[in-house]
């Protein structure tokens, strides 16, 4: 899974992001089991500062006890925030059903 196919110069970060979609694949089903579908009812209003509570959140837990950087979960915020903005139909059809 690290292993890097041979190039004549170094590595450009554009040659993992095959790998990195993947994994953040994998994480983002984990997180449907835990959380379902409740990305979907939050309002695209106010994601920003609720995207750095978490990292802002994240960045303390690992400052104070440790505990790794959770990259994918980052990645994961970062796309959500995203799906809201390149797709606002979704928020028409959803916003405000469910988990706010």
């Amino acid at each position: 899974m690290n292993e890097l196919e041979p190039r004549e110069s170094n590595p450009r970060v554009v040659d993992f992001v095959d790998q990195f979609a993947d994994a953040l694949k994998a994480q983002l089903l984990e997180d449907e089991k835990r959380w379902g579908d409740t990305w979907i009812h939050r309002p695209r209003e106010g994601q920003e500062a609720r995207t750095m509570k978490d990292y802002h959140d994240w960045f303390d837990q690992f400052k104070h006890g440790g505990n790794p950087m959770p990259w994918l979960q980052v990645a994961g915020d970062a796309l959500i925030c995203w799906v809201r903005e390149q797709y606002p139909e979704i928020q028409e059809k959803y916003s405000g059903e469910g988990t706010a």
